[in-house]
């Protein structure tokens, strides 16, 4: 598959393509997060394996196979979350895991599954017993399904889906574009806190070159199972930090009680970046190019270090790539949730608040897939967990979903459209008869320089 971006010093066109359409039309026609904790389900994930062993490693050995999404009403307005997100949003991350809770974030063939406990235990017999049931009502029998890699408890997957539409992008590729660079904190509830720079690509402009109409927000994946959901728009929910638009400014805040380098015994903020140095408390950040949603590749001018799962199965590293959202509400790094008195504001300059923005807990680290929310009528899930740890090693990332691979496809139309638009005018409606041929042989000149200057991207 051949897909097509700019070149850096080249992403003008596109507004400049904008500009020209907009005018010449104009003439004519006057969030909650999920990681890969050690859940209850465990079990239950051992059980399937054992079930199925053609299934290991694919979308399905995960906890979406059992758990459902769902929505809630706050202030008149309705969030829908996935499966991850509204696990914990139920349970509030575990704190309030009663039966009842738990029940509502399974799905049907989850609970078919949970139904043969008492007679056949949590067993993987429990799962082969309802193979041929067809637990979501589509039509397809739940053993066919998983033959098939669908969702045998949701009736929008199944094997009468294809692939949603997807595009693999390559570090080499991300480099070519618009570059942004931002200095920020990165403020984290349990870990420490960083400022520190990131470059890479405002998400914003990578997704709205390619998303289509219909599309709302994007899920990011690592391939350790964390997923993070973030809207297009800006959200009055806290933990909904949006892709689109820019986030406000901050200013800088030091102490030597927060510094881990001058407190090591109790200090929680690293400021080592060689981009906090001279900067005093209560000093303004500013970052030329406002503050946004980036996929980040570069932290302090070095390639981020590529992530690795450790012997207690958990991410290290954040690299090669890291989505990096601003502080939706700006303010200090607080100590961490786990230090002594962490809240006590007579021990603590910045003590623990849960109501603070801890960004750093929604940015996602080793990214590997970015999915386009929500995915097209009639397409199925790409096999998340197949393409996560050899992305990491080939420094590529897939972005899939309500997309068009082929934008510039789409934008020649809209060209030769205008084109044939302008040719159909009388040459009345021009103060000089020559303009329509002038204007036409400019659509075409700049038609050709798009083609010349984009790269194949594999």
């Amino acid at each position: 598959m051949e897909v097509t971006t700019m070149k850096k010093q080249k992403w003008s066109i596109f507004a400049l393509i904008a500009v020209f359409v907009v005018a010449s039309f104009t003439l004519f026609y006057g969030i909650k997060i999920y990681a890969a904790y050690n859940h209850e389900g465990d079990v239950d994930s051992a059980n399937f394996r054992s079930a199925y062993p053609n299934a290991v490693g694919t979308k399905l050995d995960s906890c979406t196979l059992c758990h459902s999404g769902g929505s809630y009403t706050s202030g008149g307005k309705t969030t829908t979350l996935g499966s991850c997100q509204w696990c914990h949003y139920k349970t509030n991350y575990g704190a309030d895991s009663t039966p009842e809770n738990l029940q509502q974030t399974l799905n049907p063939y989850c609970l078919a599954y949970k139904s043969n406990w008492p007679t056949l235990g949590r067993t993987a017999a429990a799962l082969l017993a309802i193979k041929d049931l067809d637990s979501d009502g589509d039509a397809y029998a739940n053993q066919i399904e998983i033959s098939a890699i669908t969702y045998p408890g949701d009736a929008i997957d199944n094997p009468g889906n294809v692939p949603a539409p997807s595009l693999v992008l390559s570090l080499e590729k991300l480099e070519q574009m618009a570059q942004h660079t931002q200095f920020l904190l990165m403020n984290a509830s349990k870990s420490d806190d960083n400022y520190t720079k990131y470059n890479g690509v405002a998400l914003e402009n990578l997704i709205k070159a390619i998303k289509l109409n219909s599309a709302t927000g994007i899920t990011v994946y690592a391939p350790d199972g964390f997923a993070t959901y973030h809207p297009f728009d800006p959200s009055n929910n806290p933990n909904a930090y949006h892709v689109f638009g820019t986030y406000d400014s901050s200013i800088f805040y030091y102490n030597e009680q927060a510094d881990m380098a001058t407190n090591p015994s109790t200090g929680w903020c690293n400021y080592s970046s060689p981009s906090a140095a001279g900067r005093s408390n209560g000093d303004e950040i500013v970052n030329p190019l406002d503050l946004k949603m980036i996929l980040a590749f570069l932290r302090d001018d070095e390639y981020l270090t590529p992530g690795v799962l450790n012997p207690q199965n958990k991410l290290d590293g954040e690299g090669p790539f890291r989505v990096v959202p601003p502080q939706k509400n700006p303010g200090p790094p607080d100590q961490r949730s786990t230090a002594s008195n962490a809240t006590d504001p007579n021990v603590w300059i910045w003590p623990y608040n849960s109501a603070n923005d801890h960004n750093a807990g929604f940015s996602s680290r080793t990214v590997t897939m970015i999915r386009v929310e929500p995915l097209p009528p009639g397409t199925t899930d790409i096999n998340t967990m197949e393409a996560g740890w050899p992305y990491v090693d080939e420094k590529k990332i897939m972005i899939y979903g309500s997309i068009d691979p082929y934008p510039v496809n789409n934008l020649n139309t809209h060209l030769d459209f205008l084109i044939n638009t302008i040719q159909s005018q009388d040459d009345a409606a021009f103060k000089v008869k020559s303009q329509k041929t002038a204007l036409v042989e400019k659509i075409r000149a700049l038609k050709q320089q798009v083609r010349q200057e984009l790269i194949p991207v594999h």
